[in-house]
């Protein structure tokens, strides 16, 4: 206890200054983990327009979650999906399968909205709408993701919408 007219000696001071010293080792250590984060997200590409994570999945020796990125490249947008494997004794989720989806981001121009998984025996189903930037014609596509990197796909061609391209004849 310091009184009145006393001069606080060093073994008073003692805890103060521990207390303070773990006060700025805690923040400094704080802010650079901080910073850690930041510079990954100044790493993701500006192309990325959307990500969700939307079923969990599970196989015999592990499990996880199932993420969809939405990419868009050149007014049309690219689907992928990634299955991140649960962290083990606390570690943070890691990608186990990251694919493409081949029917969509080939030789086509779509645009969609990213959807809500619906969870279903052995699969995660998707289901959008899709607009072909080209010509404005429907698509529906209905996605089923089973185990890591394996997927079924079913686009149908929807009959409204879309622009008649006329060839001219000659």
């Amino acid at each position: 206890m310091i009184y009145r007219n006393s001069k606080p000696t060093a073994l008073t001071l003692i805890p103060v200054l521990l207390l303070g010293l773990a006060f700025v080792t805690a923040s400094t250590s704080s802010f650079a983990v901080e910073d850690l984060r930041i510079k990954e997200f100044y790493k993701m590409s500006p192309s990325i327009k959307q990500v969700s994570q939307i079923c969990p999945w599970r196989s015999s020796t592990t499990k996880g979650t199932i993420r969809l990125m939405k990419i868009e490249d050149k007014g049309a947008h690219r689907l992928y999906v990634q299955w991140l494997r649960e962290g083990i004794a606390g570690t943070e989720q890691a990608p186990l399968s990251t694919i493409s989806i081949e029917e969509i981001n080939n030789d086509h121009y779509y645009r969609f909205e990213l959807p809500d998984g619906r969870l279903m025996a052995g699969a995660c189903s998707i289901e959008t709408i899709m607009e072909d930037i080209v010509d404005e014609s429907r698509y529906r596509l209905t996605l089923y993701l089973m185990g890591p990197g394996e997927y079924e796909v079913h686009t149908t061609r929807l009959i409204d919408g879309g622009i008649k391209l006329h060839k001219k004849h000659e």
